[in-house]
């Protein structure tokens, strides 16, 4: 699996990306063992950026995998974008590990 989670620092505030990439093998036994769904928090997030009224406040790993552009989200400061990119890093190392 390789996960690039990067914070990059835009007018609104703090943006964080999140991609992954599995390998033919992780996605066979992604299929396989179920998909695992990946919490978002959302404390510090801005709305208006993320496409929709409502935050998602999760999203299976099958479907982020999926995202070719990955997930962004953008925060109001660096402290919130580093707690979001620091609790979303653990689950989906929780989740290799799991692979």
């Amino acid at each position: 699996m390789e996960i690039d989670i990067a914070n990059e620092q835009v007018p609104e505030g703090v943006a964080v990306r999140v991609r992954v990439r599995l390998s033919g093998r992780e996605s066979s036994r992604l299929f396989l063992s179920g998909d695992t769904l990946i919490q978002l928090p959302f404390a510090g997030a801005l709305t208006a950026f993320e496409g929709s009224p409502i935050l998602r406040t999760s999203i299976f790993l099958s479907e982020l995998v999926g995202l070719a552009d990955g997930l962004s989200r953008v925060f109001e400061g660096a402290a919130a974008a580093d707690a979001f990119a620091l609790a979303v890093r653990s689950q989906l190392d929780a989740a290799l590990e799991a692979l």
